[in-house]
């Protein structure tokens, strides 16, 4: 049977014996830095209830945590203490050794956490863990000519003003805060720009060449509540790409204000999904964000296709026991 497939017909939401032996990794630039104390003060807490947990910074790249797989097999849990970029990193580990996560927010965004209504307290961890109920979530894969392999991500990529502003940060070292994020995406609307793209979905053309923004989301969770692709969730596996064709400084402007809400944008977008997304980028080389990173440092080159998929088989995440998100309710639909 194909392992796309294999999926749909298990349950979404499973039990898990209540994790014993527990790795904390902590990203030591999100949050400010805060998030080594924030580590530490679990390990002691989880100490306290005779849990086995070891403590680690979090690796910079992802071959970092595939040389660790065998290790990461050995725990019960993995808790992310940072971004959704921590936990970008360690997807095809988790999916490979069935190791569970449990993110505390750590970043300016933390989509990961917020999609699961995951909070820094640690009484709602200890349910969780005692409750050991996990979600089973598909991800998405990037691959395509100049792409060694495939790479995940959970949330988004996309091309447009957001990715504009993150090749503006860069590899800026340090933490990152909202101010960061203003200045510079203040700094892109005033250059900005949209690729021209040719789309297909599941081998069927569906935008030729046309301008404008795009996104491509496993996730409805984007930038506090805009639901830029509402129908987007990790529970089912396929994605939906979203295309606002003609995209302008106006529509923006629609979104900040959005935000600032904590209102979905409603914006006249397009809307397809399945399992296989190709985009033809042509004419201009374009930078592409991934989960709020700026995509391996390098603008996608014109005449380019990129791949997205969906993964073959889902990760576990904990979760709470009295989530009702959109997200758990998907899974049991």
């Amino acid at each position: 049977m194909n392992d796309s497939l294999r999926f749909e017909f298990q349950p979404m939401v499973i039990k898990i014996p209540s994790p014993q032996k527990i790795l904390v990794i902590y990203n030591p630039i999100s949050s400010a830095g805060n998030t080594e104390a924030t580590a530490r003060k679990l390990e002691m807490e989880l100490t306290i209830l005779n849990k086995q947990v070891e403590v680690r910074t979090s690796e910079k790249k992802m071959k970092g945590y595939t040389r660790m797989a065998d290790e990461i097999a050995a725990f019960d849990l993995v808790i992310v203490v940072g971004g959704d970029g921590t936990v970008r990193k360690l997807l095809d580990t988790l999916n490979k050794t069935g190791t569970p996560i449990y993110a505390i927010p750590g970043g300016n965004e933390s989509l990961f956490a917020r999609s699961y209504e995951i909070s820094t307290s640690i009484d709602d961890l200890l349910q969780a863990i005692a409750a050991g109920t996990c979600l089973q979530q598909f991800y998405g894969l990037i691959s395509g000519k100049g792409i060694q392999g495939e790479k995940p991500f959970f949330h988004m990529a996309s091309m447009g003003l957001d990715s504009l502003t993150v090749k503006n940060i860069g590899k800026r070292r340090g933490p990152l805060n909202d101010s960061i994020y203003i200045w510079h995406g203040l700094k892109a609307l005033c250059s900005l720009h949209h690729p021209t793209v040719s789309i297909s979905v599941d081998g069927q053309p569906v935008i030729d060449q046309g301008s404008g923004y795009i996104i491509v989301a496993n996730n409805s969770a984007y930038a506090r509540n805009l639901q830029l692709v509402p129908s987007a969730t990790p529970s089912r596996n396929e994605l939906v790409v979203g295309f606002l064709e003609g995209a302008k400084h106006q529509h923006e402007l629609v979104k900040a204000i959005k935000i600032l809400q904590q209102k979905p944008a409603n914006l006249p977008m397009q809307y397809f999904s399945g399992k296989s997304i190709n985009c033809t980028l042509h004419h201009q080389p374009y930078p592409l964000q991934v989960d709020g990173d700026y995509f391996r440092n390098r603008d996608i080159e014109a005449g380019s296709t990129i791949e997205f998929s969906i993964s073959s088989a889902p990760i576990r995440v904990l979760v709470s026991p009295y989530l009702k998100n959109p997200v758990l309710q998907a899974s049991n639909d």
